[in-house]
């Protein structure tokens, strides 16, 4: 099988940060309530980006996602005969169905239900949340639904603090905005001769000035834009932020950043043969 990093890759999360033993601990340490993970880290839908690359990682038959703030509340329309009394029944909260959704799935297949932007619920569920839990029942009215403890996960994701006891059933694990781990990419690692490539290094310092930390699929994508398409420092600028994730376009643009993308460019330019040919300071 695969590694776990490689299968995060395929199902859209990127990083050259390994989360084997996080989401190892996650999986195997004895419980016996529901798993729950909080996915945590710098604001913003990286996160996001992650709990569904990794429940499909993880090969869940099902995934349910719900983000907090986005439903309104749906009118009721009741029609009742003239001098009919009817006592009206609110309508099913969106988090009751989803909870009630996931207890349903849960009983014959692994499971996984994504909470998003937690912070914009009220407080209260935070506490329903906690008591399902440590129970497996989901309550609303003068209902309740049982999830299957052995095929239910839960992933949390919230832009500001949990209720502590929600955390504290919880196993965190954080991601970064940017991976801060700079991945050892070589000639072999992209598949090309040793002469074919002599703008990988000018182009690893670029990285380190631009503090980026690119992952490999970013690597491959560039160098087939390398070979097929750059001969200017414009269109090297187009390419670097087209494939790769975390550059700032204006710093592309900041003159100190200049002279590294202008060794880049003469070593791509030279290895093709045509360093002459081209002004390389031209955008």
């Amino acid at each position: 099988m695969s590694s776990l990093k490689s299968r995060l890759s395929q199902n859209g999360f990127t990083s050259t940060e390994s989360y084997d033993h996080a989401v190892q601990c996650f999986l195997s340490n004895p419980t016996s309530r529901i798993r729950c993970l909080q996915i945590d880290g710098h604001c913003g839908r990286r996160r996001t980006a992650f709990a569904h690359a990794l429940a499909n990682a993880l090969e869940a038959p099902q995934i349910i996602y719900y983000e907090f703030g986005k439903d309104k509340p749906v009118p009721q329309i009741v029609r009742i005969l003239e001098g009919e009394e009817i006592v009206e029944e609110p309508p099913v909260d969106a988090l009751d169905r989803v909870l009630t959704e996931a207890c349903a799935l849960s009983e014959a297949e692994q499971t996984v239900l994504i909470l998003d932007q937690l912070h914009k619920t009220q407080f209260l569920n935070h506490i329903r949340l906690y008591e399902f839990l440590q129970s497996g029942v989901w309550r609303y009215s003068d209902v309740q639904y049982q999830a299957n403890l052995l095929n239910l996960s839960v992933y949390l994701i919230s832009d500001e603090s949990l209720y502590h006891s929600l955390v504290s059933s919880s196993f965190r694990l954080w991601i970064d905005e940017n991976s801060q781990i700079a991945a050892t990419v070589t000639a072999s690692d992209l598949d090309l001769g040793e002469n074919s490539c002599n703008w990988l290094i000018p182009l690893q310092k670029l990285f380190d000035e631009l503090n980026i930390f690119p992952v490999l699929e970013e690597y491959r994508r560039l160098v087939f834009d390398i070979e097929q398409h750059i001969h200017s420092k414009h269109q090297l600028k187009v390419s670097l932020y087209g494939w790769f994730e975390n550059i700032d376009r204006s710093k592309l643009d900041n003159e100190a950043i200049q002279p590294y993308l202008n060794a880049v460019l003469e070593a791509i330019l030279q290895d093709k043969g045509i360093g002459e040919e081209i002004e390389i300071s031209s955008d």
